[in-house]
């Protein structure tokens, strides 16, 4: 299997690419100004939607539940991880359910915490194998990041116990992404607000945030690893759970899984 590719490659690409487009459209301004200006736009555009996780240009998109039931959805990238735990018995105590996208990679390396996740009746979901960024990759490279977690969600836990819903790392996603992700069965999700917790900026920051974020039909982001430095803590994120279930309690809001949400 090829090396993830991070975002800083995957930016530095597309800028690339980007300039040899423009370089193109100015040589051919002259001659053929509509095919000029229609690569640059299309390159433009297809920049923009890459980078823009909601945006539907490059496929459909769950950003957000049914807005006239009081629900909301809070959901987990990255794990597994050592502060996944954490974030368990806090949901546990607080009676919530909620969504887990899961790296295979991660599965592999706490098989015991997938199976809590799914016996605790939280939805175990797909963030594909090694958080590699998708924006480069074709449909062969998406389909075998979908194949391998479930896989290692299947070992972990058993069989149908992996959802089939797929996050993409970062929620940049490339034209054939949303080809594989369809053809593998899979729904394409993303989410209505983040609150950077990845940032770490102290468990009040993070409880706030997301208190303001709650609102019917969202889908809120948060972080029970790291893609990127798998042994790094979230425990800012874990310490923030218990006042961000009680919020959404105050608001009059159920917290439940994603498919729960949208159902």
């Amino acid at each position: 299997m090829t090396q993830p590719m991070t975002k800083s490659i995957t930016i530095r690409r597309v800028v690339a690419a980007e300039s040899a487009v423009l370089a193109f459209a100015i040589a051919a301004h002259r001659r053929h100004p509509v095919l000029a200006a229609g690569a640059v736009a299309a390159g433009a555009l297809g920049a923009w939607a890459a980078f823009r996780p909601g945006s539907p240009v490059l496929g459909p998109v769950l950003r957000h539940g049914p807005r006239d039931r009081p629900r909301a959805a809070l959901t987990f990238d990255d794990g597994p991880g050592p502060s996944t735990p954490a974030i368990l018995d806090a949901l546990a105590d607080a009676g919530v359910r909620a969504t887990f996208f899961v790296l295979g990679r991660q599965a592999r390396r706490h098989p015991d915490l997938v199976r809590r996740m799914h016996e605790e009746g939280h939805q175990v979901a797909s963030h594909g194998y090694d958080h590699g960024i998708l924006v480069l990759r074709g449909p062969a490279h998406v389909r075998d990041q979908l194949v391998r977690t479930e896989e290692a969600v299947r070992d972990a836990a058993g069989p149908g116990v992996l959802t089939r819903v797929f996050r993409a790392p970062h929620g940049f996603r490339g034209p054939g992404t949303w080809p594989a992700v369809r053809a593998c069965g899979y729904r394409m999700a993303g989410w209505t607000r983040g609150v950077f917790d990845s940032a770490d900026p102290g468990p009040d920051v993070v409880a706030e945030r997301s208190a303001r974020a709650l609102a019917p039909g969202c889908i809120l982001l948060l972080h029970d690893a790291d893609g990127w430095n798998p042994d790094r803590l979230r425990a800012h994120t874990a310490a923030a759970i218990p006042d961000i279930c009680a919020a959404a309690q105050e608001m009059g809001l159920e917290l439940v899984t994603l498919d729960q949400l949208v159902a």
